[in-house]
C-alpha cells in the first residue's frame, strides 16, 4: 500500500471504518488485517471498482470484516458503531459535496473522525470545512512518487474553529515545515501561489497578487 494511504490510516483513530471511493478496497483491508479496526466498509459508487474491492476481501480472507457496499458517497453508509469516515484520491470540490450530503454528521455522538486526501481544488475543502464549523485538528503531507499530497484530520463542532480562514490556510492549511514531506508540500505551494499571483496581476488584483507573493516568499523562507 501507498503512502498515502499509509498516512490516511494513521489519522484514523476508531473501531469501525467507511472507506468511501475505495476502488479495489486496498485501505480497509489494510487496517482490518492489521488490527487497526475491527470493522470497516469499503464503498462505492461503481460496481466495477466495488467487485475488485470485494475479490481482494476474498483474497485476503477478510470477509468477516470487511464490507463491500455500493453506495453514492454516504448515501448507503450504515452509522451504527461508525466511527471514521475516510475520503481519499477525490478533488476536493467532490469531498465538499459528499459531506453536503451528509446532514447527519453534524448531529452525530461523539462526532466521527474525518480522514480527508483531495486530489485537487485542496482550498476548496479547507474552506468548506471553515465555513462548516468542521475542526481541523491535524494535517499530514505525503510524499507518494512524484505527487505531494495532504491528508486532513477533522470533525464537526458546531462552532467557527479558532484559526482563520485565509489565505495561508487555504492554500497550506495546518501542515508544517517540519518533515521533509511537509517542506516539499510547502514549496510547492509556494510556486502554486507564483502562478496564481501572475493570473490576479493580470486581471488587475494587484492586491491579492502582492499578498500571494508575500506569502509565496515566507514559505521558501520558513521551508
Amino acid at each position: 500500500m501507498d503512502k498515502r494511504l499509509l498516512t490516511c490510516a494513521a489519522l484514523c483513530k476508531g473501531r469501525r471504518i467507511a472507506d468511501i471511493g475505495t476502488d479495489h478496497g486496498y485501505l480497509p483491508c489494510y487496517m482490518a488485517a492489521e488490527g487497526l479496526c475491527d470493522s470497516a466498509l469499503a464503498c462505492d459508487t461503481a460496481p466495477l471498482p466495488l467487485e475488485s474491492a470485494k475479490a481482494h476481501i476474498a483474497e485476503n480472507h477478510l470477509e468477516n470484516k470487511v464490507t463491500a457496499i455500493l453506495s453514492d458517497g454516504l448515501d448507503k453508509v450504515p452509522r451504527e458503531g461508525l466511527t471514521d469516515i475516510v475520503i481519499a484520491g477525490m478533488g476536493g470540490e467532490l469531498i465538499s459535496a459528499i459531506l453536503e450530503k451528509c446532514g447527519w454528521l453534524k448531529s452525530a455522538e461523539p462526532p466521527i473522525n474525518l480522514v480527508l486526501q483531495p486530489m485537487t481544488k485542496w482550498d476548496t475543502l479547507r474552506r468548506w470545512l471553515y465555513d462548516n464549523n468542521f475542526l481541523v485538528t491535524e494535517e499530514r503531507a505525503c510524499q507518494s512518487g512524484r505527487f505531494v499530497y495532504s491528508v486532513m484530520q477533522a470533525h464537526y463542532t458546531g462552532e467557527r474553529p479558532p484559526y482563520p480562514c485565509d489565505l495561508r490556510y487555504l492554500y497550506c492549511g495546518m501542515v508544517t515545515a517540519d518533515t521533509d514531506d511537509g517542506r516539499e508540500y510547502l514549496l510547492r505551494q509556494s510556486k502554486r501561489l507564483e502562478a496564481a499571483a501572475k493570473g490576479k496581476e493580470a486581471s488587475g488584483d494587484s492586491k491579492t497578487a502582492l499578498d500571494m507573493r508575500t506569502l509565496a516568499g515566507d514559505l521558501i523562507h520558513n521551508s
